[in-house]
């Protein structure tokens, strides 16, 4: 069991991939930025240290993150952002916490902390079966609506940073915000926009506007969406780290399973 002492914080690590997913969070707790090379930042409240590390988009970025993140060991690990719903019933600014991660198409899954999920459901979290992590962005509704066979939400990094936590023997979670739903078509290539480091390129996007200004009025629904999504998820957030913060959580093997 960790158990922490009146005056010893829980320390807690919590990964995005791009600025939008934690600006609501960042502003609201006014995390102070960290040295180094990595963008991270750190703030204190609720009983708990919070550690946020910004990855990038995508495996390769999250896993190099992840890997030098957890060499602090940290007591627990919160893989969140923004994720696309691949099954109907699901609204922008829904929170929903995995019992399993899995790549697209793979059959091994790593699972979510036992404690770490079911404290997310009482926070205020829907639990899902699984989130599927891509290689590259799910854009279009037709691809949701074949990958909602195996999953009810797709994201690009959380089967990377959980499998890594559980090899350094840190609790885990994955959490996610819906930001759009399944019958909803990216209006632009955001793939494309990826800088080096994983982050959107804004040059990129309004270039692309300029070329299709038909897209325009798609992608400021989608700006919107996220918006409401990353509010609602800085809300859980709040209430979920407090939470953590004043709790034991045992550290548990066999964290990946086969399926």
């Amino acid at each position: 069991m960790l158990l922490k002492g009146i005056a010893e914080l829980m320390n807690i690590l919590v990964t995005f991939a791009v600025k939008a997913e934690f600006t609501p969070w960042r502003n609201r707790r006014k995390f102070r930025r960290l040295p180094g090379d990595w963008p991270r930042f750190e703030a204190n409240f609720g009983g708990a240290s919070v550690r946020a590390v910004l990855t990038g988009m995508g495996q390769t970025h999250a896993l190099e993150a992840a890997r030098q993140m957890l060499l602090d060991r940290p007591d627990i690990c919160i893989s969140t952002g923004l994720a696309g719903a691949l099954q109907s019933g699901y609204r922008p600014g829904d929170v929903v916490a995995a019992r399993l991660v899995s790549e697209v198409g793979e059959p091994v899954a790593v699972a979510s902390h036992p404690e770490l999920l079911s404290t997310a459901v009482d926070c205020g979290a829907r639990q899902v079966e699984r989130f599927a992590t891509s290689r590259t962005l799910v854009a279009r509704a037709v691809e949701k609506l074949r990958l909602g066979r195996q999953a009810e939400a797709v994201e690009m990094e959380s089967y990377t940073i959980l499998a890594e936590a559980a090899r350094h023997g840190v609790p885990a979670v994955a959490i996610r915000s819906i930001s759009d739903t399944v019958d909803f078509d990216l209006p632009y290539d955001f793939e494309r926009a990826r800088d080096a480091r994983g982050q959107i390129r804004i040059a990129s996007i309004a270039a692309q506007m300029l070329r299709h200004p038909s897209g325009v009025p798609a992608l400021f629904a989608l700006a919107r969406d996220c918006r409401i999504a990353a509010r609602h998820l800085a809300d859980f957030l709040d209430i979920y780290t407090g939470t953590l913060g004043d709790r034991l959580i045992p550290i548990e093997p066999g964290l990946v399973a086969a399926q």
